[in-house]
């Protein structure tokens, strides 16, 4: 009997998850090897909203790169190791953490070919990240082969892309409108699609530009694929040990309750936020402080805010909400999640 898109999707939910159930008892595992191979199919089959045109063969999907690259540490697409620790003593280190703003967790660069990065929020954090590193192999493959003929020659615009990203880096002077044709080609995508998307990276706080993540990818890939260099992913020890022990949600949840122990707040109707707490914050009080009547106003102060711009808001309406009914709680367990609560 054929199955509908929905039992499909049931079954490549359930298949990814014991796949990586698999891999993270396991402890290591290589994402495009045959160890990895499930876990593309699946994510093929279930074809996520935020991974759009994953299945495109040619066409690099770069609304759901930029997504992803804004949920990882900044640099990663340089790495071909990627291994995930728990809390293990690297903040009292000389490694500088990164920190994805739109997915707060601590991450360590030691090399240029290692990246570690914190998982303190149980098997659902594993499984995320896992997800949007499989759609990144996913994404360099076609790189890769948009970057060579049939005959397996690199094509002039992968050498082309490589000169721009080596004067990038240097800091000198490119033409950006003949680097976004010939970065074009290498993403399958239109020039007008491809100018659109490298300014969109362009204003993202967390990530390299576009010519540089597309490079770092494909040149990975190659690496894989011509020079037999694997990239590998990996658990420490410490990690699994720790996994399903629910320590650092646990003294989350307490600092919570405390607070609201000191405030006298157990018997008042509030509201605990601890997710998309700029959206919140801005959506319930900036309309008060700025007078704001439209869906539209709110949304244009909390765009001034997110990117920082000069003269925004967000202290005048943070101070206004500690003074109505507005209590911060920041994070002190090692989740890196913050909490808000609101008393109505």
């Amino acid at each position: 009997m054929q199955r509908n898109r929905a039992q499909e999707s049931r079954a490549a939910i359930e298949r990814l998850y014991i796949t990586m159930r698999h891999l993270f008892t396991r402890g290591t595992y290589k994402p495009m090897g045959v160890s990895g191979e499930s876990l593309v199919n699946a994510l093929r089959i279930l074809s996520p909203e935020i991974y759009g045109t994953i299945n495109d063969p040619e066409k690099v999907e770069l609304d759901g790169l930029l997504y992803v690259m804004e949920r990882l540490p900044k640099g990663i697409e340089q790495c071909r190791y990627v291994r995930l620790i728990s809390r293990e003593g690297y903040e009292t280190s000389h490694l500088q953490a990164i920190v994805p703003p739109k997915r707060r967790r601590n991450c360590y660069r030691l090399d240029e070919h290692v990246m570690y990065v914190e998982m303190t929020r149980g098997r659902s954090d594993i499984y995320d990240i896992l997800t949007h590193l499989t759609f990144l192999y996913i994404e360099s493959n076609k790189i890769y082969n948009n970057s060579t003929d049939p005959k397996g020659n690199i094509s002039i615009n992968w050498r082309m892309l490589e000169e721009i990203v080596e004067k990038e880096q240097a800091g000198k002077k490119f033409d950006k409108e003949a680097a976004s044709a010939y970065l074009s080609h290498l993403i399958g995508r239109t020039y007008e699609e491809t100018v659109r998307a490298v300014e969109k990276f362009e204003k993202s706080s967390n990530s390299n530009s576009l010519y540089s993540i597309i490079y770092n990818l494909g040149k990975l890939s190659m690496e894989e694929i011509r020079e037999d260099k694997d990239r590998e992913i990996s658990f420490s020890a410490t990690l699994r040990e720790r996994i399903g022990h629910h320590v650092y949600g646990e003294r989350w949840a307490k600092k919570i309750k405390r607070s609201l122990d000191d405030l006298n707040l157990l018997e008042r109707p509030i509201h605990i936020i601890s997710a998309n707490l700029h959206s919140v914050l801005n959506t319930i009080y900036a309309p008060q402080v700025q007078n704001l009547k439209t869906f539209e106003d709110i949304e244009k102060v909390a765009s001034s805010i997110a990117m920082g711009e000069k003269g925004n808001p967000a202290k005048k309406i943070h101070d206004y909400a500690l003074k109505h009914g507005f209590v911060d709680i920041p994070d002190e367990s090692g989740t890196n999640i913050g909490a808000q609560i609101i008393d109505t």
